[in-house]
């Protein structure tokens, strides 16, 4: 009989013990959720940059006589925000190369801000002054893209920041 009296209560103890790991793997289990749809958010930002990217590369090869006016017209919409209007709508009405390079601009920088991606367009890090190569940069997150500094970004070298979220795609 005493030795009943000595295990009353330790079923529980067991029971709380299991209860307290099963807890502790529930938490491990959660917080690697919580990393996997950071991950997955960031992939989904990165492929719509590239995209947007993309579509502005292809419109400045599309428009050959316009290419020089492609780096003004991307920065001018540096600083986009909802109350940005186009110079010009090319897509109803004829335009001379530059006012398309203006608006393939305000096209790409529009379709950044509804993503909440900033766009700048800037010498390729790395490059001589004899080559002349443009690269598209892309930021979102609480990386900052300002007219003609990308060192958010990356530095001069092509390396990019840590921590830094951004992309950078050679244009021309």
């Amino acid at each position: 009989m005493s030795y009943k009296k000595k295990q009353l209560g330790v079923g529980l103890v067991e029971v709380l013990v299991a209860l307290i790991i099963l807890a502790i793997g529930v938490l491990g289990y959660t917080a690697l959720q919580l990393r996997a749809v950071d991950a997955t958010s960031e992939a989904l930002t990165k492929s719509q940059a590239t995209l947007i990217l993309r579509g502005l590369t292809e419109s400045m090869r599309a428009n050959a006589l316009g290419q020089s006016s492609y780096p003004t017209a991307v920065a001018s919409y540096v600083g986009f925000n909802k109350n940005t209007t186009a110079k010009k709508n090319c897509f109803s009405a004829a335009c001379t190369p530059a006012e398309m390079a203006n608006y393939d601009a305000f096209s790409a920088a529009s379709a950044g801000f509804n993503e909440g991606i900033h766009l700048m367009m800037a010498k390729c890090p790395e490059v001589s002054t004899i080559i002349n190569r443009q690269c598209l940069f892309a930021a979102w997150g609480e990386t900052e893209l300002k007219a003609n500094d990308y060192s958010q970004c990356m530095d001069s070298n092509g390396v990019y920041a840590t921590a830094s979220q951004c992309l950078m795609m050679e244009a021309y």
